[in-house]
C-alpha cells in the first residue's frame, strides 16, 4: 500500500513536466553562417500563429542546435532570418537536418523567389516525418500520372488505390500520420467528387473531432468552410467545429469589409464567451489580436537604426509627426518609379509628413547612391541585422508602407504605394490631426 501510494505521488509530481511538454532536439546545418535560426510551431493553424520554442545563431561554418519542448506531434517551421522551412516534429525526438537557402536573384519577384529546401538526415521520431514525406510522394505521384482517371472520369477506385500503397509502402500506425494522410486524400477526393466538397464534409467534417493541429485536415478545412452555411443540425452535433467555421468566416469578412470590422469583433467575443471550449477561447484570442496588432490606433512597433549618416534613428523621434515609413529591398522599374512619385508628394507635404525610407543591409548602398543622385533629403536607414523588426511589422513584400500617426500610433498598416491612393490616405490622416 505504502510502495502504491509513493508511485501515485511521484506521478503525481511527474505532471507539471508530462503538461509542459518533452525535449525535442534539432542539430544541423545551413548555407548562412552566423545566422538567427529559429524553431516555431504552429500551434494555431487557423491564425497560423506561430510559438517560439528555441533560438540560437549557426556558427561560422552554418551549424546550430535547437533544443526546446513540444507537448504533441505538431508543424513547425525552422526560420533561417526571415527564411522558413516545414516539417512536423514529435515530442522527445531528436533530428538531424541540412538547409540550404537559395541565393537571391535580383531580377525574381518577391513571390517568385525560392523557398529554401530542408532534408531530415536523421530522426528518432518513430518515422512520423518519413512517412509524411513518403506518403505526400505517393499522392502527388497518382494525382499527376492518373489525371484524366481521377478528375476526368471520375474513377473512385484511384482514391483506394493511393490508400493501398500508402498501407503496403509505411503500414502507418502513428496517429498523426493516419491522420494527416485521411485529409490530404481527402483533398483529393473533393475535386473528384466536384460537388462543391457536400459528400467531403459528410464523410470527413459532419460529427468528427476537430483536428486542430494536423495541417491537412486545417489546409482542406479554409478550402471547405470559407462560403459555408451553418445549419441548427451542424452546430449542435459539432460546436466545436461550429465555432471555428464562425471564426473563419468572421475574420476574412473583418479582412473584406471595413465596415463591417466592430460587428466582427462583437460576433467574436459572444462567441468566445459562450464556448466552453478552451481551444475555441484561443482561436478568438489569436485572431482579436492579430487585428489588434494593426488597428488604427495600436502602439507601432518602435526601433532604434542607423541613419546613412551613422546618426542614431528612433521612431519615437518623431512622436509628434505623421510618418510615412517606407521599407526597401533591392531596385526594379516600380521601385523607381514608387520613389519618384514619393518624392513629389514629399515636395507637396513639406513637414506636414516626415518620411522615413528602411534599408536592408544589403542594399544600403544602392539607395544611398539614389538618395545622393536625387537630392532625397528625408532619412535613410540601415535596417542592420534587425531582420526581426520585418517580422515585427509583418513585411511581406518590398517596397511595403506604414502610416504612422503622432505619439507612434497605427493610422493605416499596411498603407497604400504612392502610385496607388497613398495620397488621399494621407490628406485624410493630416484632416483628421490638424
Amino acid at each position: 500500500m505504502n510502495r502504491l501510494k509513493y508511485i501515485i505521488v511521484s506521478l503525481w509530481s511527474l505532471l507539471p513536466l508530462l503538461l509542459i511538454g518533452q525535449n525535442v532536439t534539432i542539430t544541423g546545418r545551413v548555407n548562412r553562417p552566423e545566422a538567427l535560426v529559429r524553431l516555431m510551431v504552429y500551434d494555431d493553424l487557423l491564425n497560423m500563429h506561430e510559438t517560439l520554442v528555441a533560438q540560437t545563431s549557426a556558427d561560422e561554418r552554418g551549424f546550430f542546435i535547437l533544443e526546446g519542448k513540444v507537448q504533441k506531434t505538431m508543424p513547425a517551421a525552422i526560420f533561417v532570418g526571415l527564411e522558413s522551412a516545414d516539417l512536423v516534429i514529435a515530442p522527445g525526438a531528436s533530428y538531424e537536418v541540412n538547409i540550404v537557402v537559395p541565393e537571391a536573384d535580383p531580377n525574381a519577384s518577391y513571390f517568385e523567389r525560392e523557398s529554401p529546401t530542408l532534408r531530415v538526415r536523421t530522426a528518432t521520431d518513430k518515422g512520423v516525418y518519413r512517412q509524411i514525406v513518403i506518403s505526400q510522394e505517393i499522392i502527388d505521384y497518382y494525382v499527376l500520372n492518373y489525371f484524366d482517371e481521377l478528375f476526368r472520369r471520375r474513377q473512385y477506385r484511384y482514391l483506394d488505390s493511393i490508400r493501398a500503397t500508402i498501407d503496403d509502402e509505411l503500414h502507418v500506425t502513428d496517429p498523426y500520420v493516419f491522420q494527416y494522410n485521411t485529409y490530404r486524400i481527402a483533398a483529393v477526393q473533393m475535386a473528384v467528387n466536384a460537388d462543391g466538397g457536400k459528400k467531403v464534409i459528410d464523410e470527413y467534417y459532419y460529427g468528427k473531432p476537430v483536428l486542430y493541429h494536423c495541417q491537412s485536415y486545417m489546409d482542406l478545412f479554409k478550402d471547405l468552410f470559407r462560403a459555408f452555411t451553418l445549419t441548427d443540425e451542424f452546430a449542435s452535433r459539432n460546436p466545436e467545429l461550429a465555432d471555428m467555421v464562425n471564426i473563419y468566416q468572421l475574420r476574412n469578412l473583418y479582412n473584406e469589409e471595413y465596415q463591417s470590422r466592430q460587428w466582427v469583433r462583437g460576433q467574436l467575443r459572444s462567441i468566445s464567451k459562450q464556448s466552453k471550449s478552451q481551444m475555441t477561447k484561443a482561436l478568438v484570442a489569436n485572431t482579436l489580436a492579430r487585428f489588434d496588432r494593426f488597428a488604427q490606433g495600436a502602439e507601432a512597433p518602435d526601433f532604434e537604426l542607423q541613419s546613412s549618416t551613422e546618426a542614431s534613428v528612433k521612431l519615437s523621434d518623431y512622436k509628434k509627426s505623421i510618418v510615412l515609413l517606407q521599407f526597401v529591398d533591392g531596385s526594379s522599374y516600380t521601385v523607381d518609379h514608387q520613389f519618384e512619385t514619393l518624392a513629389d508628394l514629399h515636395q507637396q507635404w513639406q513637414d506636414s509628413v516626415q518620411i522615413i525610407t528602411v534599408s536592408t543591409k544589403d542594399q544600403l548602398a544602392n539607395h544611398r547612391r539614389r538618395f545622393e543622385e536625387h537630392h532625397y533629403d528625408w532619412p535613410l536607414l540601415n535596417l542592420g541585422n534587425d531582420i526581426l523588426l520585418l517580422e515585427r511589422y509583418e513585411v511581406h513584400t518590398f517596397p511595403e508602407y506604414f502610416i504612422i500617426m503622432p505619439d507612434t500610433k497605427i493610422g493605416v498598416a499596411p498603407a497604400p504605394s504612392p502610385d496607388q491612393t497613398l495620397k488621399e490616405y494621407i490628406r485624410g490622416m493630416l484632416e483628421k490631426v490638424f
